[in-house]
C-alpha cells in the first residue's frame, strides 16, 4: 500500500489531494491511503479541512481513504505523530522493530526541481509498503486533471453554509468583470514565515493591475486580506476598490470560493490564492502570479492557459 502524509493549511492540503488523485489513478491496483495524523497535535491554520469542506452527499467526486495508525506504521516505520515525544518514541520503536518495518520513503520538501523525484513517483515498486511526504506543487501532477479537481474540490454555495452576505457577493462577482487581489499578511509577518517567504510589494500589485486593465474591460477590483488598515493605506492608488475581510477563522475558506468566481485574479505567493485560480473554470479568466515566491526560490512556471507570471 502507498500512504501519503497530509500537512499544513488548506491550499497545501489541496495540492496534496491533487497528488493523491494522481497516485490513485496511476496505480489502480494499489491501496492508496492518507495519513492525517499530523493534525492530531498540530493546531496550525484551521486543521484538516478537506473532509469538512468537500466530503458531502452532493459531492461524490471527492474520494479520500484514511490510513489507520498501524497502516501508517507499516509504511513509515514510525508511529504517527506524537508531538514533542515523537522522536524518543520512534527511536525506541526503530530499535525494537529492527528491519521488519524498514520504510521505503519518497519525500519532497518544497518548490525544488522535481525531475528526478517525478521519475521515481512514476515508477513506484508494486506491492510494497511506501510512505510519501511533501506538497507536490508541480503542475505535472494536476494540470490534466483540473476538470475533475474542480468538481472534487468544489465548495458548497448554499446560503446556510456561506451566509447571505457572501452569497450576494458571489453572485455579484460571478456576473461582472470582477478581479480579485489576494494580499496575504497575517502569518507571513510572523517569525518562521519571514525567514522563508517574500513579502510582496506594491510594485507587483501595480504591475498586476496594469496587465489586468490591458486584458479586461472596466474591471472591478475586490481585495481579499486579513489586514484592512494596511490595505486602505497601501492601496490608496487604486480607487473604487472593494475590501473583503469578513471571512475569518473557520470561514476563511470562503475567500477562496469568492476569488475563484472572478474573471481575473492577482494571487499572492500563497497556495491559498493559487487554488482560487486553479478552481476558476472560466475559459477567459486571467490569473496573475508572482515570479518571486520564496526568498531562496522563485515560483514554478505555469503552462496553464490564462496564467501570467510577472
Amino acid at each position: 500500500m502507498y500512504i501519503q502524509r497530509f500537512t499544513s493549511g488548506l491550499g497545501n492540503q489541496m495540492f496534496q489531494y491533487a497528488f493523491h488523485n494522481y497516485i490513485r489513478k496511476k496505480y489502480p491496483e494499489e491501496r492508496v491511503l492518507a495519513d492525517i495524523s499530523w493534525y492530531s497535535w498540530n493546531k496550525a491554520h484551521q486543521g484538516f479541512e478537506l473532509e469538512k469542506l468537500f466530503k458531502r452527499e452532493d459531492n461524490p467526486d471527492f474520494v479520500l481513504n484514511k490510513a489507520s495508525t498501524f497502516e501508517t506504521y507499516c509504511c513509515s516505520g514510525m508511529i504517527p505523530q506524537t508531538g514533542k515525544l515523537q522522536y524518543l518514541v520512534n527511536r525506541i520503536t526503530r530499535l525494537c522493530a529492527g528491519r521488519h518495518f524498514e520504510k521505503i520513503h519518497y519525500g519532497e520538501t518544497g518548490r525544488e526541481l522535481e525531475n528526478t523525484l517525478k521519475t521515481q513517483i512514476d515508477n513506484l515498486p508494486a506491492g510494497r509498503n511506501i510512505y510519501i511526504t511533501g506538497y507536490f506543487l508541480d503542475e505535472e501532477y494536476y494540470k490534466d486533471e483540473l476538470p475533475y479537481l474542480r468538481k472534487a474540490l468544489s465548495f458548497s454555495e448554499k446560503e446556510e453554509d456561506i451566509g447571505r452576505e457572501n452569497l450576494e457577493l458571489l453572485r455579484e462577482m460571478s456576473s461582472s468583470p470582477s478581479v480579485s487581489i489576494h494580499v496575504r499578511r497575517g502569518d507571513y509577518l510572523n517569525k518562521g514565515y519571514t525567514e522563508a517567504f517574500i513579502n510582496l510589494g506594491m510594485d507587483y500589485y501595480k504591475k498586476g493591475v496594469e496587465v489586468i486593465r490591458e486584458k479586461i474591460e472596466d474591471p472591478v477590483f475586490y481585495i481579499f486580506s486579513d489586514d484592512k488598515e494596511y490595505i486602505n493605506s497601501a492601496f490608496d492608488w487604486l480607487p473604487d476598490k472593494k475590501i473583503v475581510d469578513n471571512n475569518t477563522g473557520e470561514k476563511s475558506y470562503i475567500d477562496m470560493l469568492l476569488m475563484s468566481k472572478s474573471k481575473g485574479l492577482i494571487t499572492a505567493n500563497s497556495t491559498f490564492s493559487e487554488w482560487a485560480g486553479l478552481l476558476n473554470g472560466r475559459e477567459d479568466s486571467i490569473i496573475i502570479y508572482p515570479r518571486e515566491y520564496l526568498k531562496e526560490k522563485d515560483s514554478d512556471v505555469r503552462t496553464i492557459p490564462g496564467w501570467i507570471r510577472i
